[in-house]
């Protein structure tokens, strides 16, 4: 008996409590009217056997349920959500500029772009957007609170798309297109830390595709500037001579990376291409990529010793040395180019090759011991396409691979004959503009050479009409042409 009461003593406080607790809640308001409930449930002390003992309902910890009702008061704050707000990390590392912020509703989680930089902003639109999901749920919330009068800014072009527009309006060859893009990926990448970590196909579609997502802002004149004076400094250790063959690499790059950002390119480029308000190259000056040549070796003598190569090495020597082509142009050279009647070699569009440039296209005449070994060359091969011997010519390709098989022979031997520059073939097209330059002055070794501008070949060569290069004439009659 004495345990039963006990028992109901209990229960009558629990009851008292549960229902203080309630009306307290739903009168914060009006602290008077709470206070007559309390009196008049006070004055009930029979109200708990009102309910059956078997019907009895256990009540939430009251406790607990005021810890609930704290966190909520905390999120309605904007201090609590001034530790919520945050940057987001990109892939690449950076930090995003606007601040954003995770909310959790209904199982579903989303960071939520606040579109403002201000943590006091941000955290006032973070309390605001929750509130709203307590009511709205998170899908209608974030409806309201995207700006839709205000779309978010057009992101500067990255390098993929600008290449991706910029292809169909440049003016270049296939393969000149292609050298400019691989420079500016070499570039691109050494500036941004993308490392090209091996040569495999599936390496380098892989890293290409990681440096043509990099933006056109995110590569300016200064970062690519401070990259270019490091590798010199590095490559400055190893010696002079280290140092200049780096400096020139990296001039070369440049000047191919900017030839992307010409004025044609730029002038016709879509209206949606947005570019960066200072372009990557726009205040670099490449430098000197061309190296003024100094001969070392006398042509006479060299071509003098060139009686020992056989016909087709011959051949290319000759295209090289006295015609003064360059090796794609005696590469892609074929019978119908030339003119054995007339003597002369004409450089121009065919079905396999496009010149370097409008002022390529050329006509230069030959010597007679030319035109004659040329003569024989053609007796013996009637049914031939090309001058020399190699592979078929090929149509497409973004690189061009050279075709002739005279090209090692030759290498080898012109290295025998004390020639060491870096390029012992191209070698031999820089002593033929020489020769003209000392015999006939800038302009007809311009015209040989088949350069855009005198800038060109004065930047190149040591010494106007066009001269037949005839190393084969006595020296006396090899002068008459000297003005």
């Amino acid at each position: 008996m004495q345990g039963l009461r006990s028992f109901s003593q209990v229960l009558r406080k629990a009851c008292q409590n549960r229902l203080l607790t309630s009306q307290l809640r739903q009168m914060r308001t009006k602290p008077s009217e709470a206070e007559k409930r309390v009196v008049s449930l006070k004055s009930c002390p029979n109200l708990v056997h009102q309910t059956p003992v078997d019907k009895i309902t256990v009540f939430p910890n009251l406790p607990e349920t005021n810890a609930e009702s704290d966190a909520v008061r905390a999120k309605t704050d904007v201090v609590f959500w001034k530790s919520k707000v945050a940057p987001r990390i990109r892939n690449d590392g950076t930090k995003t500029a606007l601040l954003y912020v995770r909310l959790t509703h209904g199982g579903r989680t989303q960071w939520v772009n606040l579109n403002t930089a201000n943590q006091g902003e941000a955290a006032r639109r973070a309390r605001n957007l929750w509130v709203a999901c307590q009511s709205k749920g998170l899908t209608a919330s974030l409806a309201d609170f995207a700006p839709k009068d205000a779309p978010r800014a057009p992101a500067v072009v990255t390098l993929a798309d600008y290449l991706a527009a910029a292809r169909p309006i440049a003016a270049v060859r296939t393969t000149t297109l292609h050298a400019y893009e691989s420079a500016i990926f070499r570039l691109v990448g050494a500036v941004r830390g993308i490392e090209l970590k091996s040569l495999h196909r599936a390496v380098v579609a892989t890293w290409r595709e990681k440096v043509g997502r990099v933006r056109l802002d995110q590569i300016t004149p200064a970062t690519v500037r401070a990259y270019c004076a490091a590798e010199v400094a590095t490559a400055a250790r190893a010696g002079e001579t280290a140092k200049d063959r780096r400096a020139h690499t990296l001039a070369s790059d440049v000047r191919d990376a900017k030839a992307l950002f010409s004025k044609a390119i730029l002038r016709d480029l879509p209206k949606s291409v947005l570019l960066p308000p200072e372009l990557p190259f726009a205040s670099i000056t490449a430098g000197a990529t061309t190296r003024r040549f100094v001969a070392t070796v006398d042509p006479r003598t060299l071509y003098l010793a060139a009686d020992a190569l056989d016909g087709d090495t011959r051949t290319a020597f000759d295209l090289l040395l006295v015609v003064g082509l360059r090796r794609g142009e005696a590469d892609a050279l074929t019978w119908q180019s030339l003119d054995l009647v007339a003597g002369s070699l004409t450089v121009g569009t065919t079905e396999f090759f496009r010149p370097k440039s409008k002022e390529s296209h050329r006509t230069v005449p030959l010597p007679a011991d030319l035109v004659a070994r040329l003569r024989a060359r053609r007796t013996a091969a009637p049914s031939a396409v090309c001058v020399l011997e190699g592979q078929p010519l090929k149509t497409t390709g973004k690189t061009y691979h050279y075709r002739a098989k005279a090209w090692d022979a030759l290498t080898t031997w012109l290295k025998t004959q004390g020639i060491t520059d870096r390029t012992p073939l191209h070698t031999l097209r820089k002593m033929s503009g020489s020769w003209v330059y000392s015999m006939a002055g800038l302009e007809a070794a311009r015209r040989h050479l088949g350069h855009a501008t005198v800038a060109t070949t004065a930047a190149s060569y040591l010494a106007g009409g066009a001269v037949v290069v005839d190393f084969a004439a006595p020296k006396g009659e090899a002068e008459k042409g000297r003005p």
